[in-house]
């Protein structure tokens, strides 16, 4: 297998103009707009556009990867969870060996190292949220039968749980910059973490 057909990125973003709808009490649609652009444009400096697919929610959220000229996977089925399995079945990702998940939220993400390299068929690689409870990026193995994801509370644990039940050997890969913003209270930390930050002059 070549080199290029190892691992994808699957990008998590709903439409750019409501998205984060939890942040409108302190950034206008504007400002959550700009978010969701330079989070997506920190996945696009780390990783070959060519490996790149955004599952999109609508053709907003699909026009918004032309845009990136990357290319998107129309959302299946009626939650996130079951979008993102059915997306491991779709011809776009079936070539690939492993495929990540990474929700477009880490604006200030500067390595994605541990998740280009070659993986292993029995490995399931995660890093958690900030707050150690939620998933920031997993990578699982393609041939992981029926596959199962559990984005929502406490789903770092839902994740691993799911691993162990797979029989899948699980990495933990923290990584410090992989700060997700979700609520008024990430971005004030968010704020206090990493004061020097390019987003602050860009929001």
């Amino acid at each position: 297998m070549s080199a290029s057909n190892d691992v994808a990125f699957l990008v998590l973003q709903g439409d750019p103009a409501t998205s984060k709808s939890r942040l409108n009490t302190v950034l206008s649609p504007q400002q959550r707009t700009r978010l969701t652009r330079y989070c997506i444009s920190r996945i696009t400096s780390l990783v070959d556009r060519n490996l790149i697919y955004l599952l999109a929610e609508n053709s907003m959220a699909a026009s918004e990867a032309h845009r990136l000229e990357i290319r998107s996977i129309s959302q299946r089925g009626g939650d996130l969870n079951t979008a993102i399995a059915a997306s491991l079945a779709t011809p776009e990702l079936s070539r690939y060996h492993s495929v990540t998940i990474i929700p477009n939220d880490l604006p200030f993400l500067n390595s994605l190292e541990a998740y280009l390299q070659s993986p292993t068929d029995d490995v399931c690689l995660i890093t958690p949220d900030s707050h150690l409870t939620g998933t920031n990026l997993l990578r699982v193995p393609r041939s992981m039968a029926n596959p199962t994801f559990s984005y929502g509370p406490n789903s770092f644990f839902q994740h691993v749980r799911i691993a162990k039940a797979k029989q899948l050997e699980i990495v933990a890969t923290p990584c410090s910059h992989a700060f997700d913003i979700d609520t008024p209270e990430d971005l004030t930390l968010a704020q206090e973490a990493f004061p020097d930050a390019e987003l602050w002059s860009i929001l």
